[in-house]
């Protein structure tokens, strides 16, 4: 099921690209997927984690609450590090780009729903 909702998400994510070219040119669907592989690899690192999670049992509460809580720092760490070299090393536009992440991040919200 994650599998399959991860790969409807790079599906939309694809679509939206597509549409961005087609209507603001590349520069500005470049920006746009840029943002939206962020969220792309958001959701990644929660599909590797619930994979690594069903082999590895937590037997307290304690250890639980710990990794939940390191998986939440290292996805903020690399989304945020992700987000910051296409602000600042690659110059890419602002509002395209966090638009993207935005919409990739819902493209999940919705697939998850989806297959509730």
């Amino acid at each position: 099921m994650l599998l399959r909702s991860l790969a409807l998400q790079c599906a939309s994510v694809l679509a939206m690209g597509l549409v961005a070219w087609q209507q603001a040119g590349l520069a500005v669907a470049l920006a746009m997927l840029y943002g939206a592989s962020a969220a792309l690899l958001n959701t990644g690192f929660l599909v590797w984690r619930y994979k690594r999670g069903e082999h590895d049992y937590h037997c307290d509460a304690k250890r639980h609450l710990q990794s939940f809580y390191r998986s939440s720092l290292e996805r903020y760490a690399v989304v945020g590090m992700w987000l910051a070299i296409g602000f600042g090393v690659l110059n890419l536009a602002a509002l395209p780009m966090a638009l993207g992440f935005v919409i990739g991040q819902l493209a999940w919200v919705l697939v998850a729903l989806l297959f509730r």
